[in-house]
């Protein structure tokens, strides 16, 4: 899951992060989210005001308003690795290897990929991607071959000098070579891979990629040779956080037909104000009560909603001092009120908060696979006081104590991030129930990424913006950076690492029964649960409030967007 690496399919606000995929289809075939519906009637899978190019106006502009503005472009990389860039700017002017239907099932996109061919020779998964070889980069090179190897050798893991936001999939790659011809991609794992698509849904190009420091650092600015869609890059406005982007010239498929798209950084209220004054166009990743009533004054607003990947967690620092014991970790969980918090964070939204309670770290209700694995840490104060009690942390006043030491923990509060806030006063008055003195840390929303990457929290609450690949992801957020490490992944903000876990990941990775894979995610989701690694909360419904005569853009649960065929209606 992203913090997001490719491309997710709903944007969202400060406080989020995406995970890496963007949709799939197996060997054989069928596609792993076959069948998926959405369980609420009122959250349908996609609601996009869809229109044929020919019923759209050429030019206009669009402008959007993002969380942050990225301090870089580079989207496989950690601290890049955010819904703002991979969900809402990179469908506009990255490449974009896989088109996600309504359903969740996914085919090449013909602007970069022209066919695959996928085979099996010796239990190994043989992938031919066979490149549009008018794809090029906006510098007029050709993407081939060595841009794939290249990120391939960045983000596999064998050299811990970079920084990617996950290894998974890279590193089940055993080489990434030439095929009959410099646009023929061969990838060969080691064994079988069933989400081959999701590792290499987006590429970028080796000069960002085949060195550390570029790969992590070289990317401050968006260089606009580096990317390759139907917008490209011409500004970043310091001083007023926005870019803009227009009409790539240089691009080979359906002529954009937007003149121009601008992403100007703005926090939430601020968002649907600018909306409802018509100073922007859209407001997306709408979440509090406040802003939805907002969004709904502006006299041409059409509010688009559906199903969305977005959920709300806790996550635990399993290094910091007081939370180091899983014994406290589970404890905690037990005296957190999760539905308590799932109605004030939805309240006055058009959403039953019990429909969308999580209780799975990878599969949605209502997708195939979704079990409820969360019985034994549901909310109750009196279990969670007698395992403190048990572990030693003994009442003496209004907290606990343990060999002279207060049992307190710090909360990373995203300041201007109204969920974050909310989230963090709740969850001090729970723990306050049962002895845990909690500390609220007012930590600047653009400091979300350094935070995490650096370790300094003990609990912080943000969104992860799922994909269409539900098993494709363990490692990112759960795992080891490698298999047999013992570091942590670079996504692994909580730094645990289940031994047990770690022997189910390669099964996950390359089982090929997909209801045998479902059944093995379970396993670990159990064992993730009882890590208290992180605490689900709720799965979102995604809200985007756009002018009704905007046509090929709102809410979706998978289906990705034509960055080209998005206007206005004649």
């Amino acid at each position: 899951m992203r913090k997001t690496l490719t491309t997710a399919v709903v944007a969202l606000a400060v406080g989020s992060l995406a995970l890496t995929g963007c949709g799939q289809k197996n060997q054989s075939g069928g596609n792993q989210n076959n069948g998926d519906k959405i369980a609420s009637k009122s959250a349908p899978l996609a609601d996009l005001n869809t229109k044929s190019r020919d019923q759209i106006k050429d030019g206009g502009t669009l402008r959007f308003a993002i969380g942050t503005m990225p301090t870089g472009w580079n989207p496989m990389e950690v601290d890049n690795n955010t819904v703002d860039l991979a969900s809402t700017i990179w469908p506009f002017i990255g490449v974009n290897n896989i088109d996600i239907a309504e359903d969740g099932t996914a085919k090449p996109n013909p602007n970069y990929i022209s066919s695959t061919d996928v085979d099996t020779k010796d239990g190994k998964q043989v992938v031919t991607l066979h490149l549009n070889p008018k794809a090029k980069w906006n510098s007029g090179r050709t993407i081939d071959y060595t841009d794939y190897q290249a990120m391939w050798k960045a983000c596999n893991g064998t050299n811990d000098k970079f920084l990617p936001a996950t290894t998974d999939g890279f590193n089940q790659v055993t080489s990434v070579e030439k095929g009959e011809k410099d646009t023929d991609v061969v990838i060969t794992f080691k064994n079988t891979y069933p989400d081959w698509t999701s590792t290499f849904s987006i590429v970028i190009p080796k000069e960002g990629s085949s060195d550390p420091k570029v790969f992590n650092d070289g990317w401050k600015k968006p260089n606009p040779d580096w990317f390759a869609g139907p917008f490209i890059p011409t500004k970043v406005d310091d001083a007023t956080k926005t870019l803009t982007i227009k009409r790539n010239d240089k691009w080979w498929g359906d002529k954009a037909k937007l003149d121009t798209v601008t992403f100007k950084e703005m926090e939430e209220d601020a968002k649907t104000k600018a909306f409802a004054n018509k100073e922007i166009d859209i407001a997306d990743g709408i979440v509090t009560k406040d802003a939805y009533q907002t969004a709904k004054k502006r006299t041409d607003v059409d509010m688009r909603e559906a199903g969305s990947l977005q959920w709300r967690h806790f996550t635990f620092n399993g290094k910091s001092a007081n939370l180091s014991d899983k014994n406290v970790r589970q404890a905690i969980v037990k005296g957190i009120n999760r539905p308590a918090i799932a109605k004030s964070d939805l309240a006055g939204l058009p959403v039953d908060a019990d429909s969308v309670m999580l209780g799975n770290h990878f599969f949605m209700p209502g997708q195939p696979g979704y079990k409820d694995n969360s019985e034994d840490y549901k909310y109750d104060v009196a279990a969670a006081e007698k395992q403190l009690e048990d572990a030693g942390w003994k009442k003496q006043g209004d907290y606990r104590v343990k060999d002279g030491k207060t049992l307190e923990v710090n909360y990373s509060q995203l300041t201007g991030v109204p969920t974050s806030e909310n989230e963090g006063a709740l969850f001090k008055q729970d723990m306050a129930k049962i002895g845990v003195k909690v500390n609220l840390v007012n930590t600047p929303s653009a400091d979300m990424n350094k935070v995490l990457s650096n370790h300094s929290f003990d609990v912080i609450s943000f969104t992860w913006q799922g994909t269409a690949y539900p098993m494709a992801n363990v490692r990112q957020i759960y795992g080891a950076a490698a298999e047999g490490s013992k570091q942590p992944s670079q996504s692994n903000f909580s730094q645990v690492i289940d031994p047990e876990v770690e022997k189910l990941i390669p099964q996950i990775d390359t089982e090929m029964d997909v209801n045998k894979r479902r059944e093995l995610t379970n396993q670990a989701d159990k064992l993730i649960w009882d890590d208290v690694m992180t605490l689900p909360l709720y799965r979102r419904i995604g809200f985007t409030a756009t002018p009704k005569n905007l046509a090929n853009f709102g809410s979706t649960t998978f289906q990705t967007i034509r960055a080209e065929d998005v206007g206005y209606t004649k």
